[in-house]
């Protein structure tokens, strides 16, 4: 192909098979060590013919052996050029093996990363020392059967709702009635209500077979138009200028509905970028799934139920039990106020119009956008309601309950997937409520953690690298050695013991009503994972707090308040994520520090949270560090030369050149799921979708890693 050494192959399948490689483009090149510029020009140009949709695997021997493949660097103008082409097309290089002595000359290139799986580097093919590389190349399972059934909104009489629920008589309906009662009262009526006026449309798993968002009902006549002026002109009814006019008109229409549907995208990409993050995942070559699962006895697991009960057996073997002499133990007031809770109909009608109607509905199928849709009708019997609850310490049955959705990471491990709840919308509500008077009870109080940055309002990931690096490169400046110790809790959210909590909880001052609210929150909680319309039994929740709730955030928080170090070393957390450091010039400085990493297993060990073996690490800074080594208890931590920490990676030389690849290479990515998945390229449409996707990757805590090289 145009003289170069290559061989191009596409597949396609037929109708009936369902696994599909849509276009996909099979390519293997060849270029010899000894190629002048106008010859690697020819095969770059080659590429871009190729890859003009994305959807091409490039494979070969191409003869790059200054590029080192980790960090992209490299000390050669035409490795330069190449590297910037390969980018330019948002192509990925995913051998991380030498294929031949120590250089990794044998490419394969790839738009995503997911599309290869299991691949072996090895097995020399004789003489020509290279090694043989094999992988799976991922195609995508196309499936269109029909879920549950969904509301549709597009053609809900939202005014008839609102006039049927302010005809009802809260005030009257719901007197005499108990908490649980006038939960069950409120709930059931809304359903019914909502049902009468919301129709519902049957919600199907996407395949390629399912009809474009661009193609209109009106644009299928323009189409069938065209269609009906080809047959015609085939047999002679009308001239061929007639048709091509049909033609043009039809390919005009296409044109403008592609472009409207992009512009659309773009400027919801704010304010409901769900649905855009929907449109990039229908044209993915490769679906993320769920599972298969192995268990511990080394059995597969497939089914979409089987999965969904291993998976919670799973999630429910990670907390603690929950210890008897602490679960009920609520006579310790500390000074703590008894008084009551006051929430106000405008918060209540604030914190509704706040809601994100995109979201999931929890376990008491009230969806976030009837509730937005009806604020200010249903504010007043829901204000009653949380008054009540609060007041009177009684959490209704939905509200302790939770849908477990596995959020994939990686790996067919079980441990590999974070469990987010969905719990119901209405308690969030209340739990945005209480929240404030939380914080404001602990800020008056002065409990507040100072060396705690995450999930803190004014707070972030920059404020705390900032701050814990200032004083680091403070101690580098000076001539020290500085030691930090990266230490990272297990299932943190999940393995927080309820009983100490609520001890901790009493002794902070809160409100003993608030208090008395959260302990019959946490007690008695049950959750089960939801998987591809497939639910799993019930488990009992002994401990955690519940991640997707609103108050579970600030629980931990105050719940590892009392976690610091006795010496004076640098402590800074967020969430879960905590480092120690200090200056390490001698034995007495290496002391010191495993004095602090001691305190803080002792406490780990005393309130029943275990620290991640694979997450604890210690990272050696200064030009004469003696790289002392430390232990967490029986534990030798591991060395680390980088660390990517709250995103930004870290190395022992303090240089930020393999974070600004990495930043690099994400909005790259980012880039390349706009090209394939938008058609549109209106600088209207464009320019939108740079600002909300790719330059956050460029910016994200740029204030610490700030470039400071050319080349960078």
């Amino acid at each position: 192909m145009d003289k170069t050494e290559s061989f191009w192959a596409k597949i396609t399948l037929g109708k009936k098979t369902i696994i599909a490689f849509p276009g996909k483009v099979l390519g293997v090149c060849y270029r010899p060590p000894g190629s002048n510029l106008d010859m690697d020009r020819a095969l770059l140009n080659v590429f871009n013919k190729v890859n003009t949709n994305g959807n091409c695997v490039i494979m070969g021997d191409l003869n790059f052996p200054d590029i080192d493949w980790r960090t992209s660097a490299n000390n050669n103008n035409r490795a330069q050029i190449f590297l910037d082409a390969i980018a330019d097309g948002f192509l990925h290089q995913v051998v991380a093996e030498p294929t031949r002595g120590d250089a990794i000359l044998d490419l394969v290139l790839v738009i995503s990363e997911d599309l290869i799986e299991e691949m072996i580097v090895g097995d020399n093919l004789g003489s020509s020392h290279h090694e043989l590389i094999q992988f799976k190349l991922n195609g995508r399972i196309n499936k269109n059967k029909s879920a549950t059934r969904v509301f549709d909104f597009k053609r809900a009489d939202f005014q008839k709702l609102r006039k049927l629920v302010r005809e009802v008589d809260w005030t009257e309906e719901l007197m005499d009635l108990k908490v649980e009662e006038a939960w069950d009262y409120f709930k059931s009526k809304l359903q019914k209500l909502s049902e009468a006026c919301i129709p519902r449309k049957g919600k199907k798993f996407i395949g390629r077979s399912c009809r474009p968002s661009w193609l209109s009902m009106r644009l299928r006549e323009v189409i069938k138009k065209k269609q009906k002026a080809y047959r015609e002109w085939k047999m002679g009814g009308i001239s061929k200028e007639s048709y091509l006019i049909e033609v043009r008109t039809c390919r005009d229409k296409v044109r403008q509905a592609k472009s409207q549907v992009g512009l659309d995208l773009a400027k919801g990409i704010k304010t409901n970028s769900k649905r855009f993050y929907s449109h990039i995942n229908k044209k993915k070559t490769k679906k993320e799934e769920v599972g298969p699962l192995n268990t511990e006895d080394g059995v597969e697991v497939k089914d979409n139920l089987g999965m969904a009960q291993y998976l919670n057996k799973y999630f429910a073997s990670i907390f603690n039990k929950a210890k008897e002499d602490l679960r009920n133990n609520g006579s310790m007031t500390n000074g703590n106020e008894d008084m009551e809770v006051d929430i106000t109909i405008s918060e209540v009608e604030a914190k509704l119009k706040q809601l994100n109607g995109t979201k999931s509905r929890g376990p008491d199928n009230l969806h976030p956008r009837i509730l937005k849709e009806l604020a200010p009708e249903i504010v007043s019997p829901l204000a009653r309601i949380f008054n009540e609850s609060v007041n009177s310490g009684v959490v209704p049955y939905d509200w302790r309950i939770a849908n477990i959705v596995p959020i994939f990471k990686k790996g067919k491990d079980p441990g590999n997937y974070r469990p987010v709840s969905l719990i119901s919308v209405v308690c969030k509500v209340l739990e945005k409520c209480l929240k404030e008077k939380v914080v404001k009870d602990i800020e008056v109080n002065g409990k507040w953690d100072k060396i705690q940055h995450g999930l803190t309002k004014g707070r972030s990931c920059q404020t705390n690298l900032i701050s814990f690096f200032e004083n680091v490169t403070d101690f580098l400046d000076k001539g020290n050695a500085v030691d930090l110790i990266y230490l990272d809790f297990s299932k943190a959210f999940d393995t927080v013991p309820h009983g100490e909590l609520l001890v901790k909880l009493e002794k902070m001052g809160i409100n003993i009503k608030m208090e008395r609210w959260i302990r019959n929150w946490l007690k008695g909680r049950l959750q089960r994972v939801l998987l591809k319309g497939e639910l799993s039994g019930w488990r009992d929740v002994t401990s955690g707090v519940p991640q997707g709730s609103v108050l579970g955030p600030i629980l931990f928080n105050l719940f590892i308040t009392d976690l610091s170090t006795k010496s004076g070393s640098v402590l800074i957390k967020f969430a879960d994520d905590t480092k120690p450091g200090c200056i390490a010039n001698l034995e007495k400085d290496r002391d010191i520090i495993q004095e602090d990493l001691d305190d803080l297993v002792n406490w780990s060990n005393s309130n029943r949270m275990k620290f991640n073996s694979e997450k604890c690490k210690v990272m050696h800074l200064g030009i004469n560090n003696k790289n002392f080594s430390y232990k967490r208890g029986m534990h030798q931590l591991e060395v680390m030369a980088e660390e990517k920490d709250l995103g930004v990676l870290v190395d022992h030389r303090m240089t930020m050149s393999r974070q600004c690849d990495i930043a690099v290479k994400k909005a790259n990515a980012v880039l390349g799921c706009i090209r394939r998945g938008i058609s549109s390229r209106d600088k209207e449409v464009l320019v939108l979708l740079y600002k909300a996707l790719v330059r956050p990757h460029l910016e994200y805590c740029v204030q610490f890693w700030s470039p400071m090289f050319k080349k960078d």
